[in-house]
Formats: C-alpha cells, structure tokens, sequence
C-alpha cells in the first residue's frame, strides 16, 4: 500500500466520519420539520404500512414510481426494531439507507474500474466524481428522504450491469428504477433493446450537422408554442424570462443542443446497426416497459400526477431561457469539474458511448438533450454513465498527456470545494420569497430558482473553473482526428 493508497482510505475514511456526523447533527431543510416537501410524502408512506397505502390506491402515477425507498424503510426499520414515528426518526432511517447505497455505488464504480483496466488514478478519480458532489455531500444531508440518491446509484448499478453484459441483472435493476426514478425507464429502454451492437466509426457526415441543428430549432419552437400559445409557465419563484436577453439566450440554447448531439448521430450507420439488433432484446425492453407502466397504473388513482411529460419538456426548456446557458452553470455548480470534463472532452466522450454500441450511443442523445434543463437533479440517474464515460477517454490518453496523480487530485479537490459542504445553509429563517436570502441560499443551487445575482456569481465560478481543468489539459496534442472521427 503506498501513499495513494494511504490517502484514498483517509478520504472515505473521513466521509465516513463526516457522515457520521450528519447523522446526528446535519444541516436539515426547513420545510416540514427537516422532512420538505415531496420528502414528507415519502417519509409518511414509510411510516405508515407501505404496502396498504398502494392497496388504496390514491396514489398518481407520478408518486407510484418512487415509492420503493419508503417500502425498504418501511421494511428494514421494522424489521430491525428501530422507530421510524417521528420526523428525527424516519430521516435517519432514509439517511442510513442513502449512506449503504453508496457503498455499493463505490464498490460498483471499483468494478467498472476493473473492466476497463482503469489505471488506479483514474478508478479513485472516478469514485471522487461519484462522491464529491453537491447532491452527495450536501443534499444528502439536507434532504434526506428524497428519492435522488436511491435513483443515483440505481443509475450506476445499470450502467455497470449494461457494461458487463448482465442481460437479466440489467433488466431487473430498470424494474426497480421504474418505481424509484420514473425517467429511467426510458433510457433503460435503450440499452436493453438495442444493447452493444456495433456501430461503424467513421468522420462525422454532412446530414448530423442538418439534424442537429433541426433538433435544436424543434425544441425552441416548441418552448415557444407552449409558452405563447398553451400558456404554459415556470412555477412561482422561479427566475423570469427576461426580453432583453433572450436572443442571446435562445442562440446559445440551441448551440449547444447542436454541439451535444452532433458527434452522436449518423443515420446510415445506426440503421446498418438496426439490422442486427436482437429482436428478443426489444421484446424483453418492450415487456420491461409495459410491465411498469401496468403496475403503476394498477397501484395509483390514474391521475399522472405533478409532472406530466408535457409540462417536463416545458419546463425544461424555459428555465433555460431565463440566462444565458443557466443549464451549464447549473450542472457545473450541482456536479462540479466532471461535468466540465465532459464538455471539454465531448467528442472523445460521444466516440467512447458509439464503440459501447447502439445501446449506450442512443442513452446518451437522450440524456444529452434533456441536459438542456436547467434542474440539475432531473438528470440524477444518468450522471454515473457521464462520469464513467469521461474517465475511459482519461483512460484511453496516452501518457504523455500526464493524466497523472496531480490531475486526480486536482480535479478531486476542485469537487470537493464545489460541493459546498462546508456552507451552511440555513443562514436565517424562510421567507417564502425563493428569488432573495436567506431562502435563496437553497436555491441558488438550482437552475430554475437561481437569481439574477447568484447566476453571475456562479457564471464566475464556471469560468474561473473552466480555465483550471483548461489549464490540466493544457499538454493534450492539437489533432484533427478526434475532432471529426468517431473513434478518437
């Protein structure tokens, strides 16, 4: 064991500590007795008996498709004798929960790791991305019974069964995800119907740059539509439309919905892949989703609950309409360097998910488009598969671009201070007006509700950020190929 080694058990070691700490003296969120808001929900049906609250069906579809959290609560506490009945109690039981699961979210990426023959900087740089993070070291503690961290790490649990060809594990876990974190489902769909059939790597043709650029076009004039036309509007609170800006907001939006999805579309080859799809593949994806859908159908009052699909797409869209590529600042604020990785090294990351396969190639359009939202915590479920991505185009450069001990810890230290766990949170008590302090300490962190002000200060912080890691890769090579081929 060396010195690495030493400091790696030291770090989780001290998470460790940390969240030991929180269990019995971390920050809560002020709303409901620490419990929030849809929290209340999911910490009263783990109170109550789980299973005749389904019985009851009145339940939306919406709530259906999060409910297992609290059925394992429900289950494990009175299984094990500890009391649930009150607010302290149940937060601690969803919070012991969160804290196992990442466990085996650490011990699924050290898998990944070993798939792909990670050298060990680049498995402990991506446990760092998995763990150093807003939504683990911050709104873990917050808020605790929420569905975020069981969907996250069921996100990374299919991506590692997907990886390693677990056909029937892959299935069952997008099961379980379809009554944790609904959107999942969908892209679970992807890689289970089309999975790991090849796609010919080639230099990007002339049509991906038509239907990019078409796709990024659809989306702002549908934005338009339901906004003038549907009447569709933002919750109260969140940030205003602003006219002024939002020329530049729209060209920017749709620039980089262009960029994301460029790399990852060729027609040809994605229906020369069609031909050799497993038809039995997409029946079992078909099932996957007919199966989900029945049950939460079955178990709810047919009522689709707060979020319909509409009004997702809707609001995805507008919220980043408010400033100037918000979803950027957002992402980068909610998950810190990676996601900048990601942007920098984009062309490599879409060639790694296009030599996975189909599967993976179109899980990633998907997620990729939806990023153009601003709610960072939407996309939970999929950000493993990013972190995964970004650390085999890592893995895949040579050594002269010194990807070495200094940049793990460098990109791991750059996560941890935007984590932001060492601010506190609750800086005075609410006032119901999201848009100022002390409320907008919480919600500085989210694209929809980020103020004008707290959108510069973070605009700031990305940029500040975006030189560092430009400055960590300053010694890649300047090659064409990447830029304009498949297979980096």
């Amino acid at each position: 064991m060396d010195v690495h080694d030493l400091m790696a058990l030291f770090v989780l070691l001290g998470c460790g500590l940390l969240f030991v700490y929180w269990f019995y003296h971390g920050e809560r969120i002020q709303h409901n007795e620490g419990l929030g808001w849809d929290g209340a929900a999911y910490a009263d049906w783990a109170q109550r008996d789980t299973l005749e609250v389904l019985r009851k069906n009145d339940l939306s579809e919406y709530y259906v498709g999060r409910i297992l959290p609290s059925l394992v609560v429900h289950f494990l506490s009175k299984w094990l004798h500890y009391d649930i009945g009150s607010p302290t109690g149940v937060i601690r039981a969803f919070f012991v929960l969160n804290c196992a699961l990442l466990c085996g979210g650490i011990a699924l990426m050290l898998s990944i790791a070993r798939h792909y023959g990670w050298r060990r900087n680049i498995a402990y740089l991506a446990v760092s991305g998995f763990l150093f993070n807003y939504a683990v070291l911050t709104n873990l503690s917050y808020n605790p019974t929420l569905t975020d961290i069981s969907g996250y790490v069921l996100g990374l649990a299919i991506i590692w069964a997907y990886l390693r060809g677990y056909l029937q594990i892959l299935w069952l876990l997008s099961l379980v995800s379809g009554f944790v974190w609904p959107t999942m489902i969908y892209g679970s769909f992807l890689l289970i119907a089309f999975g790991h059939t090849k796609l010919e790597a080639g230099p990007i043709p002339r049509h991906a740059h038509v239907l990019a650029l078409a796709n990024s076009l659809f989306l702002l004039v549908l934005s338009g539509w339901l906004y003038f036309v549907k009447g569709l509007r933002q919750t109260p609170g969140t940030t205003e439309l602003k006219l002024m800006l939002l020329p530049l907001c729209a060209l920017l939006y749709g620039g980089y919905l262009y960029l994301a999805e460029l790399p990852l579309i060729n027609v040809p080859a994605g229906l020369r892949a069609l031909r050799r799809v497993d038809w039995r593949a997409i029946v079992a994806a078909l099932v996957l989703v007919v199966a989900v859908k029945w049950l939460t159908s079955y178990f709810s009052d047919h009522s689709p609950g707060p979020l319909t699909i509409v009004r997702y797409i809707g609001l995805l869209t507008q919220a980043s309409l408010a400033n100037p590529l918000v979803n950027a600042v957002a992402h980068a604020m909610h998950y810190g360097p990676f996601y900048l990785l990601a942007v920098f090294l984009w062309r490599r990351v879409a060639a790694v998910a296009w030599s996975e396969g189909l599967g993976l190639t179109l899980f990633t359009m998907l997620f990729a488009a939806l990023s153009i939202g601003s709610e960072s915590r939407q996309f939970l479920n999929a950000w493993p598969v990013l972190i995964v991505l970004v650390c085999q185009v890592l893995h895949q450069l040579d050594e002269q671009y010194r990807i070495d001990w200094w940049f793990t810890y460098s990109i791991a230290g750059m996560g941890l201070i935007l984590s932001r766990c060492w601010l506190r949170i609750n800086v005075g008590l609410w006032t119901g007006d999201f848009q100022n302090f002390p409320d907008q300490m919480l919600y500085m962190y989210t694209g929809p509700w980020m103020s004008n002000q707290m959108y510069q200060v973070f605009l700031a912080v990305t940029l500040l950020c975006s030189i560092g890691i430009a400055a960590l890769l300053r010694k890649l090579p300047v090659q064409s190929s990447p830029g304009l081929s498949r297979d980096g």
